[in-house]
């Protein structure tokens, strides 16, 4: 079945395919080096230029991608297997067989010493990777896609610290659409951790170095988006001290916030009227009044806290602001809670929170005294 397949392939390639192009012999004084994620590539060969365009080896694909290459020397035809799919393709022809269907490549394919090479452009294609040619520095890189995976630690980290440019983290391992595994380094020493989150390109991990739990030497506070979606963010919070790597306990900003957080929503003639008491260092009453919605049925009997969680540190101290909603996707403002040391300074616990709350809600605030 798979030599059919395999010589049905050839039949659709050769169709449009000539012969394989005499290759320029007329090298670069410099060869071109080759990275993935940052780190030189395990592959000996070297991609090139050919009439314009930047030609990688196939193999490189096996360096980041769950992916293996079978030859054909009967049929000339090279494959290249992974999970879901098998890709075939043949030398000197400008198709391929993907998916069951011949897609066309930026240029044709060539076989150069045995070894098979492809636009560069092919690998977003074939794995969801990108490249970036840097002519100064003679270099072709490759930053692999949203769901290639590798091995190896790559020495471009995911993010760092902002005024600590040697407080970075990178990722362990890519598994597909998964960061499993986190390395934190601070000051030329790393650590790894089993955190796992989705591979969010859009949401890449944020991170602060500063002494949150006033002991007098910094922390590295790591921040990781879990996910995002329409009303909803939910975030991770993990605080590393870097002389014994442990984690600082850090409740849950939305458990946190409801300690100190305590609501009731009302009706009063044909307003809705939403209470909150607020506890910590600051007590306040909030009062805000919603007209002609008493009866409407989207609105719940207590407001809703935490749907949207952003964590940051600011002047050295931990915040979280999470929003407020009467009901299903409405955001009548937000709690900015700030965290404090507890006990021996490895847990973080709520000290204060603050409503903060939208100009289209006009709110009451009235601070109380601690005893009210």
């Amino acid at each position: 079945m798979k030599r059919w397949i395999a010589a049905s392939a050839a039949a659709i390639i050769l169709a449009a395919c000539t012969a394989v192009t005499t290759i320029d012999k007329t090298f670069a004084a410099a060869s071109l080096t080759l990275t993935v994620d940052g780190e030189a590539a395990l592959s000996p060969l070297h991609p090139f230029q050919e009439h314009g365009l930047v030609y990688v080896p196939v193999r490189v694909l096996t360096e980041f991608y769950p992916a293996r290459l079978q030859w054909d020397n009967k049929l000339k035809l090279l494959t290249i297997i992974d999970d879901s799919t098998s890709t075939i393709i043949k030398p000197g022809s400008e198709l391929i067989l993907y998916y069951g269907n011949a897609s066309a490549l930026e240029g044709k394919a060539i076989l150069r010493k045995g070894r098979m090479y492809i636009p560069a452009s092919s690998l977003n294609l074939l794995s969801g990777a990108d490249f970036r040619l840097d002519q100064e520095k003679n270099t072709v890189s490759i930053i692999s896609g949203s769901v290639s995976t590798t091995v190896r630690i790559p020495t471009e980290a995911l993010a760092a610290a902002e005024d600590h440019p040697k407080v970075k983290i990178y990722a362990a391992l890519k598994d597909q659409t998964t960061y499993k595994g986190y390395i934190l380094e601070v000051n030329g020493k790393k650590h790894k951790f089993s955190w796992e989150t989705p591979r969010d390109l859009s949401h890449p991990p944020e991170l602060y170095y500063a002494d949150v739990n006033k002991d007098g030497q910094p922390e590295a506070v790591v921040i990781l988006t879990l996910g995002t979606g329409t009303g909803i963010v939910e975030q991770e919070i993990h605080i590393v001290n870097p002389e014994t790597w442990k984690e600082l306990t850090v409740p849950e900003a939305w458990k946190a916030a409801s300690q100190l957080v305590s609501s009731s929503i009302t009706s009063d003639h044909n307003d809705m009227v939403i209470s909150l008491k607020l506890k910590g260092t600051s007590p306040a009453e909030v009062t805000l009044r919603l007209p002609d919605r008493a009866e409407d049925g989207n609105i719940s009997d207590t407001a809703g806290i935490g749907t949207v969680t952003y964590y940051s540190v600011e002047s050295g101290r931990l915040v979280a602001e999470l929003n407020v909603t009467t009901g299903f996707l409405e955001s009548i403002g937000s709690l900015k809670l700030v965290y404090k040391s507890a006990g021996s300074g490895m847990a973080m616990v709520p000290e204060s929170v603050t409503f903060i709350p939208f100009k289209e809600y006009p709110a009451t605030i009235k601070e109380s005294g601690a005893n009210d």
